[in-house]
């Protein structure tokens, strides 16, 4: 019975190993939806809430990268940075609109690689498509593309970068540190 017990707790130990090995994770781009309030002191837990320019945003997102299928770029002529434009998959556009019709008037934040990106006000989306403006590079295309299918390859490969030129954003000196009512920090992002 002690044979059987390890050799079943091996078998399945390896199985998780190649499982792991052979998935990659998605890129981290997520949208979250701004909360009701943005007081810290109104909010049960600062688990649960991330700030951006002073306003209440929900840890969990509405939309990640693995509910898209496909992508296309632009670029934007302002700051020569790229917006990108997904599409949901069938399963998920049912989910994209009732969060975006509870949300309707608030704010959404798109968020790439730990970086926040322009908010957009929300309105209910019915073709489940999202956008994401401006502020995104050939690395941060290319990482997408690992995860989301581009529409045109052959235009989307010429953008690419194999290094990220953006520095990772740090948290300013002169800020000071959100506390909920327990007095835990409330995690900030920053542009």
């Amino acid at each position: 019975m002690n044979i059987l017990r390890i050799a079943t707790f091996t078998m399945a130990a390896a199985g998780a190993f190649l499982c792991s090995c052979q998935s990659q994770k998605a890129y981290p781009v997520f949208f979250l939806a701004q909360e009701s309030h943005d007081d810290p002191a109104a909010y049960t837990s600062a688990s649960h809430f991330v700030y951006f320019n002073g306003r209440a945003y929900t840890k969990v997102p509405v939309m990640t990268l693995d509910h898209f299928e496909k992508f296309k770029s632009e670029l934007d002529p302002t700051d020569g940075s790229y917006g990108v434009t997904l599409y949901a998959k069938p399963e998920w556009k049912m989910h994209l609109y009732t969060q975006t019709l509870h949300k309707d008037g608030m704010l959404m934040l798109p968020v790439v690689n730990g970086l926040a990106m322009e908010p957009m006000r929300i309105t209910p989306v019915g073709d489940g498509i999202l956008k994401i403006w401006n502020g995104l590079n050939g690395y941060d295309l290319k990482q997408i593309a690992r995860t989301v299918k581009p529409i045109n390859p052959e235009i989307e490969e010429k953008r690419y970068l194999d290094k990220n030129p953006r520095p990772v954003p740090t948290r300013p000196e002169n800020v000071q540190q959100r506390r909920d009512f327990t007095g835990r920090t409330v995690g900030e992002l920053y542009h």
